[in-house]
């Protein structure tokens, strides 16, 4: 009898099998060397950014005293987070301002998400629903942020609800906007597929429009995460009392420039994490994605 077309392309005993894409491409554990060589390629600029700050301002290009050295700023960190050294109205309470701006940070974030992620997938599947809120958003969308403060401090008073306030609006905008368009941007044979199963419009949405514009979905919510930060700290100069937005406007306030840019590094650091932690979190869920995308 004569092999049929699966048996003839079959490899023969002992011979090694050709690694091909019908199993698919193999997870495998990103070795250390590669870890490594993230690690140094991503430190390498801001090293260098710091080299050179260092040698501007021993060459004085400009004042000790408006740009401090970086071991300035590192001697402010320190008494920042352990009341070390000379005594200021920050010294020692590095861990309540973080934690202070950290808890409005994830409070405005967290509702940002779940009504930027609703109203985004609402118009993102129903025209009646652009047509009524597209409009809106696309006025408002372009404001900056901040420029409501004066408006929310007038309607809220002072306090964590300003705060919160002024965060979701940062952060909304940039999740409803990103949702939209990658519902928009689901393949229509998916949906075929899925009424040839029964699924109901609710059901289309959560078991497969969802799912597919998860990776779109999270880039929106990654650019509002470092929006969020960005509006904390700038509503915190005003609305409250604690946080990394108040002891930088202090610092400033007082002429404390080291204090200043002790504020705004240890705000970029928590953006950093924060945006690293995130990544870990929906690394699972969006592994299919990585798996397809154009990077080997």
């Amino acid at each position: 009898m004569s092999a049929g077309p699966v048996d003839a392309m079959a490899p023969a005993a002992g011979e090694a099998q050709p690694a091909g894409p019908t199993t698919g491409r193999a997870r495998v554990r990103r070795p250390a060397p590669a870890v490594l060589r993230r690690i140094v390629l991503g430190a390498l600029l801001p090293v260098l950014l710091i080299v050179c700050w260092d040698v501007l301002v021993r060459a004085q290009v400009f004042p000790s005293a408006l740009i401090p050295a970086p071991m300035t700023v590192l001697r402010a960190l320190q008494d920042w987070a352990f009341g070390s050294g000379h005594r200021m109205f920050y010294s020692g309470k590095l861990t309540d301002d973080l934690t202070a701006t950290l808890v409005r940070v994830l409070v405005g974030f967290g509702a940002a998400s779940v009504v930027g992620v609703f109203l985004g997938t609402l118009i993102g599947v129903s025209r009646t629903a652009e047509e009524l809120f597209a409009p809106l958003f696309r006025i408002l969308g372009p404001v900056p942020p901040a420029t409501w403060i004066p408006v929310v401090i007038v309607v809220l008073g002072l306090g964590q609800t300003t705060n919160y306030f002024l965060i979701f609006l940062g952060a909304v905008f940039p999740v409803i906007s990103s949702s939209a368009v990658a519902v928009l941007g689901v393949n229509r044979d998916l949906l075929r597929a899925g009424r040839m199963m029964g699924r109901g419009r609710i059901g289309l949405v959560w078991s497969i429009v969802l799912p597919a514009a998860l990776p779109g979905v999270v880039g929106g919510l990654r650019t509002a995460l470092g929006l969020a930060w960005m509006m904390a700290v700038t509503s915190e100069m005003l609305a409250v009392h604690d946080g990394l937005g108040y002891m930088l406007w202090n610092a400033y306030s007082y002429m404390d420039y080291p204090g200043v840019f002790a504020a705004m590094i240890v705000t970029g650091l928590c953006g950093l994490v924060t945006d690293g932690l995130f990544r870990l979190l929906t690394r699972t869920t969006l592994r299919w994605h990585a798996d397809t995308g154009v990077r080997s």
